[in-house]
């Protein structure tokens, strides 16, 4: 799983090198998150590289590491993995999100899984400066697992953008 987002940058890197007239349709950003939601201290980390191919259309990939740590024992989750996502964005700076997930979660009792993830919802960005801006969005897991997920349903995400 590491090794194919390896690739997947490696050649995000070189069609940049190669074909220099790119740069002005790559995005690059990401977010962390850090919280405490019934007595779990949670951190999400998930930086992503994106593509505009044509004006509203936006897809990319993230790599991304969520750990889950009950604050009142030893018992902790890690979930990691990968995703790819598509974005169409509307005026008034609203968006529709899509993407597939695939995770592999491991806890302290050893128990593993690999998680398929279908999040689909709505956001919203608001620019920060010329070329970066913030988002949010709210998504829903058609696939969602509450015996096997970390996350809740709905979930929320906030990050930021830097556009090339």
């Amino acid at each position: 799983m590491v090794f194919m987002f390896k690739k997947v940058i490696l050649l995000t890197i070189f069609i940049l090198i190669l074909f220099p007239k790119v740069y002005s349709q790559v995005n690059l950003g990401g977010m962390f998150g850090l919280g405490i939601t019934n007595n779990y201290l949670n951190v999400d980390l998930a930086p992503e590289v994106s593509y505009t191919f044509i004006e509203h259309l936006q897809v990319g990939v993230s790599p991304f590491l969520l750990y889950n740590k009950d604050m009142s024992s030893a018992y902790w989750m890690m979930m990691y993995g990968g995703r790819i996502f598509g974005e169409y964005h509307f005026d008034f700076n609203i968006f529709v999100h899509a993407e597939y997930e695939l995770s592999h979660l491991s806890d302290v009792e050893n128990n593993q899984a690999t998680v398929n993830s279908l999040p689909i919802g709505l956001g919203g960005t608001t620019d920060l400066s010329q070329n970066t801006e913030a988002y949010a969005m709210v998504l829903y897991d058609l696939l969602y697992d509450e015996a096997w997920s970390i996350r809740t349903n709905p979930m929320f995400r906030v990050g930021v953008r830097y556009k090339f």
